[in-house]
């Protein structure tokens, strides 16, 4: 079958491979997969920003059609819909595994960075992890249920937005986007923060949840949060944009007592104003990808319809066009790309 691989580590390119179809055992799930989005993280594997154990297939954001299942598989069926989770290989006994948090196990391996993934014509995936996909959200939507379960585990499970509270999201990439929907379904004021090149994405922010946006190349943020909160400050900042000066504008917008949560990967260290955080006691939170509990509340709401993912669905490309691909998600110039393997 067709795969993009890394094969190597120090090595700033990808492969486009023949290798063999997965082996499922008896509690596994073989997927043909429809689509697979190009993460951020891709990029960050590709630099050597983000562990992975070449040789490996990338890509962890994807839809499928279930193929076949294993012996002891019930759940599932051929012809199925499915996305899962990504952590298939954990220890299964240390604390983490234990509390839920697979995504902490020590012993973690994802597909995608650990174990072959979703840039591929086929992966296998055990059936515990996956779902069924919302019978109203299509194939190309599901794709991006990943990372919005990513956001949810960030907003609704690590942080705490309330209703009438002002939000500051900083990025208005695809973490952002989500971040500004599941703030204004909590209820919040969201504002959506970004750079010129962001002028799009600002403006599709705004009709999807925000109620301003903020160009910094343009205006003092300062100012404006000053206006905006009633010199309040912001009371929760969500960094999205991986950017460390937007880490140190978002430690300054906010209220004392306010709470900073980084959604973005920085792939690199990033200088943080520990004392400015402390004298204005700021909670200071994160999220690392998703767990079980953010992707039954991730599903939940768009079986609802509550949540918008199809504006966020950019272009579409065929494996053996993955360089351009790539390159236009290296230079931000679409919203989620998506390869197609079997197309």
């Amino acid at each position: 079958m067709k795969a993009i691989m890394k094969m190597k580590k120090n090595d700033p390119n990808l492969s486009y491979e023949m290798i063999e179809e997965p082996k499922i055992g008896e509690k596994e799930i073989l997927v043909k997969v429809h689509a697979a989005g190009i993460c951020g993280s891709d990029i960050h594997i590709l630099h050597e920003e983000y562990s992975s154990f070449p040789p490996v297939v990338l890509g962890h954001e994807y839809s499928g059609i279930v193929e076949r299942v294993g012996s002891r598989v019930d759940r599932f069926k051929k012809g199925d819909r499915v996305v899962s989770m990504t952590a298939v290989e954990t220890c299964g006994t240390c604390r983490y595994c234990m509390q839920g948090l697979k995504m902490l196990c020590p012993d973690r391996k994802s597909i995608g960075s650990g174990v072959n993934g979703a840039f591929a014509e086929y992966l296998k995936v055990p059936a515990s992890l996956a779902f069924h996909i919302p019978a109203n959200i299509s194939m190309d939507e599901a794709a991006l249920t990943e990372p919005l379960a990513c956001v949810v585990r960030g907003v609704l499970e690590r942080s705490t937005v309330k209703p009438g509270d002002y939000v500051y999201v900083s990025g208005p990439g695809i973490i952002g986007q989500f971040a500004v929907q599941l703030s204004a379904l909590s209820g919040a004021y969201v504002v959506v923060a970004g750079i010129r090149e962001d002028a799009e994405r600002l403006d599709l922010a705004l009709e999807h949840g925000a109620s301003e946006k903020i160009i910094v190349d343009d205006e003092d943020v300062l100012v404006r949060t000053q206006r905006i909160t009633s010199s309040a400050g912001f009371d929760v900042a969500f960094e999205c944009s991986g950017n460390g000066s937007s880490s140190k504008t978002c430690v300054q917008i906010l209220k004392k007592t306010g709470i900073y949560s980084q959604l973005g990967l920085y792939g690199r260290p990033i200088l943080f104003n520990m004392d400015l955080a402390l004298t204005k006691e700021l909670v200071i939170t994160n999220s690392y990808a998703s767990e079980w509990t953010s992707w039954e509340k991730a599903l939940s709401l768009l079986s609802q319809g509550r949540l918008s993912l199809k504006p966020l669905v950019g272009e579409k490309f065929p494996f053996s066009r993955w360089r351009e691909a790539f390159d236009k998600m290296i230079a931000k110039e679409s919203y989620k790309i998506l390869l197609e393997p079997n197309s």
